[in-house]
């Protein structure tokens, strides 16, 4: 189930709730999504709450496809409320078949894909560098998101949620200019997939530096 009254009672509903909590909420660069345009959606991962804000901000009128660690769709009651919302499971650290799948099948199908390249929650430190809130492990990119960008011929739009957030602090999304993969390297190498992801996880802290 990906639109309609749903979408609609959520979005309503989490405008209430979470702009209470984060009453000073801004979005920069709403006229970069086109409605009904199809993107992978790829941004920094600071907090639980990233999807909700994801949803605040871009104004789809329909739910993407969102691809979430596999352990939330494990538990019973949020598991079942995440496959409303359209979110599918994936194994992070493994080649996930079945999520690779899922995720072509939805671009196929016409549908946008929202997914967060590092995998993780990531924490900004004083220095400027960026580590997995798991583990205090420096934070990389995965390349997943290049790699459905360049299968799925669908750009991607990059797109930056603010960091170390606290309750009443201010959260800022920052939209940038969607852009696409040459399909010359539809079938692109380790190495050139790393590169992508790489200057996509520029491009998307680039946005917040500017914002």
């Amino acid at each position: 189930m990906n639109g309609g009254f749903f979408y609609c009672f959520l979005y309503c509903l989490c405008a209430v709730i979470f702009r209470f909590w984060h009453p000073f909420f801004s979005v920069k660069g709403r006229e970069n999504v086109a409605r009904g345009k199809q993107y992978i959606i790829c941004a920094n991962h600071a907090g639980m709450a990233d999807p909700i804000w994801m949803l605040l901000a871009l104004r789809l009128g329909r739910f993407p496809r969102i691809m979430a660690k596999a352990e939330l769709m494990e538990i019973p009651i949020l598991g079942a409320f995440l496959r409303k919302c359209n979110v599918f499971g994936v194994h992070r650290g493994e080649h996930d078949v079945t999520a690779i799948k899922a995720a072509l099948q939805a671009l196929r199908g016409g549908e946008s894909l929202l997914l967060y390249p590092e995998g993780t929650r990531v924490i900004a430190l004083p220095d400027g560098s960026r580590v997995r809130a798991s583990d205090g492990e420096p934070a990389q990119g995965k390349t997943g998101a290049a790699m459905f960008a360049l299968r799925g011929d669908v750009p991607i739009l990059p797109v930056y949620v603010s960091e170390n957030r606290h309750p009443f602090s201010p959260v800022r999304v920052v939209i940038g200019k969607p852009y696409a993969l040459p399909q010359e390297d539809r079938k692109a190498s380790p190495e050139t997939l790393r590169r992508y992801t790489d200057e996509l996880m520029e491009k998307i802290y680039a946005l917040g530096a500017k914002s």
